[in-house]
């Protein structure tokens, strides 16, 4: 019995050496740690530092540059080009020259039209100074007549009246001769009038339209560019005779983006809407501003509505885009569109997992906060949620600044924590996914 008390003092006493060694290994090597050391490690707890990010919603689509303003050049003229100043590719301004015909006809037909109408506009002239002349003759005529009928008036009158002698019979019957004198002058001037009016000139008329006509084709041999641009087609050559459309010219300073539109996203659409465009060709880097001015709501036959590769000319919905001016972009150039839904900009925000909603259902973060022997303590920090894009939420707290330490997950720490924490200075723990 003896034996087996002494056995049990002696295991015990062995335990509580064990326990002392260990508990002074523990106590050694929290007191030796160096304290300048960081907390940081894999192990620790994930934080991020507060910055600016980008939460404009967007859609995502690609097309090629083209011009706004195309116009085709075309003529009516059927004569041969003599000159053509231009060639494919070139950047002409408005009013340049760019063709010329061959207008060695159209002058011979104007000379010798101009000398038909000289001979028309001179029978016209003496036939008007022949009936001129039979009319100011009718009027002379027709005065004398009125004269000579006055003279009668007066004589009947005096003879009715006794002031004078006479048969009153035979005065009324000169006076009667001279009225019916009267009315055949007055006839006889109308008849001349109405003659010297009717002069016919339609010699003339025929030929000043055919002029006119002549003259404006005479005008047409020069054709000039009505609006500046690029010559991205031409039909016609020296000595050719055209048929149809001449060239076209593209205004390279007015430029848009036609696209493509997923069906499930055309209803997301509207006109107005901002736009990021960026081109490989001239760095990706580099982002131009557009918006939207048109979409085309319905699916066309010419292709289907899940169509959001190159280009917009495959059918289904699409919408365009206008280019800011003064891009270094080309016509025919790829491009990628970012069409903005939702154009929020940027703004401090958190992923929307480091919210949580404390027991009134406010909204708070937890922010680590580093202390002056280099640990690091966890605060509680309420905020008021914003904007949400698809991985981050805009927070404002009033004493919330771009650059603090932001605790991951919230459900990891507690208030007043001291933590040990995994920030990576070059890796973004929540990428943007397109």
């Amino acid at each position: 019995m003896r034996a087996k008390i002494a056995e049990h003092k002696k295991l015990t006493v062995v335990i509580v050496l064990l326990a002392a060694v260990i508990i002074g290994a523990v106590v050694f090597r929290a007191l030796s740690a160096p304290e300048e050391e960081p907390a940081y490690g894999q192990e620790g707890v994930q934080a991020f530092r507060l910055k600016p990010q980008d939460l404009s919603t967007s859609i995502h689509t690609s097309g090629k540059v083209e011009s706004a303003g195309v116009v085709e050049i075309t003529t009516e003229m059927t004569g041969q080009i003599t000159e053509l100043p231009v060639s494919l590719g070139d950047h002409v301004q408005q009013g340049d020259v760019l063709c010329v015909f061959d207008g060695q006809e159209i002058r011979q037909q104007i000379a010798d039209l101009e000398n038909q109408d000289a001979q028309a506009r001179k029978e016209v002239d003496r036939q008007r100074r022949r009936l001129q002349q039979d009319l100011d003759t009718a009027k002379a005529q027709q005065q004398a007549a009125a004269s000579m009928q006055a003279s009668a008036q007066k004589m009947y009158q005096k003879v009715v009246n006794g002031e004078m002698e006479g048969d009153a019979e035979t005065v009324l019957g000169q006076l009667s001769d001279a009225q019916n004198a009267n009315a055949e002058a007055a006839s006889a001037v109308s008849a001349a009038q109405e003659a010297l009016n009717s002069v016919d000139e339609s010699a003339v008329t025929q030929n000043s339209a055919q002029l006119q006509k002549l003259r404006q084709q005479l005008n047409q041999l020069t054709v000039t560019a009505p609006q500046s641009g690029i010559i991205t087609s031409l039909n016609v050559s020296r000595g050719s005779i055209p048929n149809g459309s001449l060239m076209r010219i593209e205004d390279d300073g007015n430029l848009k983006v036609t696209v493509n539109i997923r069906e499930q996203d055309i209803l997301k659409i509207s006109e107005g809407m901002n736009a990021r465009i960026t081109c490989d060709a001239v760095g990706s880097d580099q982002v131009f501003s557009g918006q939207v001015i048109r979409v085309i709501n319905f699916a066309s036959a010419s292709g289907g509505s899940d169509a959001g590769g190159e280009g917009g000319s495959g059918g289904g919905y699409s919408a365009t885009i206008s280019l800011e001016p003064g891009t270094p972009l080309l016509l025919g150039m790829s491009v990628k569109v970012e069409i903005l839904l939702d154009d929020a900009g940027e703004q401090l925000a958190v992923p929307y997992d480091a919210i949580a909603p404390d027991d009134e259902g406010n909204s708070y973060i937890y922010r680590a906060v580093e202390q002056e022997d280099g640990t690091y303590i966890v605060e509680q920090v309420a905020v008021t949620a914003g904007v949400a894009g698809e991985y981050y939420t805009a927070v404002t707290a009033e004493d919330l600044k771009e650059g603090d330490i932001i605790i991951n997950d919230p459900y990891m720490v507690t208030e007043g924590q001291k933590v040990e924490l995994y920030l990576p200075e070059d890796e973004d723990l929540y990428p943007d996914q397109e």
